[in-house]
């Protein structure tokens, strides 16, 4: 694209920060975001094609930065077992936290769901790496029994993603006007700690 190109870019997602953050993700427009870095509409689709994909990309930096402060946190705690909930816990929350700022409705949850994917593919995979590298020092220390802790790590984290959205389809369905993340965040735990029991050499 040219260094032009990409100074282009980085106002037009330096306004969009600042248009999400002030109005929220439901209430700004294209056009609020075109009119804060000077540029027509038409100008702003030939760097983005929606406002879902200008909104990711432009937090995803900040979010990717959130993820690793929230995993930096949680390599604080000595046992693999609780290590693993507490990132689990604190990035359900921290997802949370993200929803209600920027008022992201239901719809648009289920709607981007496949975007979100793609656009954070990288980030993902080190989600289940980590998983699976606590799961291999739980097994090295004897908290876990041996197991394939890449395909458990892999599970885990396709888990906390199909109760997060099973739960925002129930609340678009029967609509609802906001999403139960207390209800997720126990669904989530119940089952990870299946999971995790699952594989533990003592029960706790």
């Amino acid at each position: 694209m040219g260094k032009k190109g990409d100074a282009r870019k980085e106002l037009i997602l330096e306004a969009a920060k600042s248009v999400f953050g002030k109005m929220g993700y439901s209430k700004a427009t294209l056009d609020d975001i075109a009119l804060a870095c000077d540029l027509k509409k038409p100008s702003l689709y030939y760097y983005y094609s929606s406002k879902e994909v200008l909104f990711m990309e432009a937090f995803s930096q900040e979010w990717i930065d959130s993820l690793c402060r929230i995993k930096h946190i949680a390599e604080q705690e000595a046992d693999p077992y609780k290590r693993l909930l507490l990132y689990i816990t604190s990035s359900l929350r921290y997802y949370q936290e993200i929803v209600t700022q920027h008022t992201i409705s239901i719809k648009v949850l289920i709607e981007t769901r496949s975007l979100f994917q793609k656009l954070f593919k990288e980030s993902r995979a080190k989600e289940a790496n980590f998983y699976a590298s606590v799961i291999k020092e739980g097994i090295i220390n004897n908290i876990f029994i041996p197991c394939e802790e890449e395909r458990v790590g892999n599970s885990i984290m396709v888990v906390k993603d199909l109760i997060q959205f099973d739960e925002f389809e129930h609340a678009f369905y029967n609509q609802l006007p906001t999403i139960n993340f207390k209800k997720i965040e126990e669904d989530v735990l119940f089952t990870i700690n299946l999971i995790l029991d699952g594989i533990s050499s003592k029960k706790r």
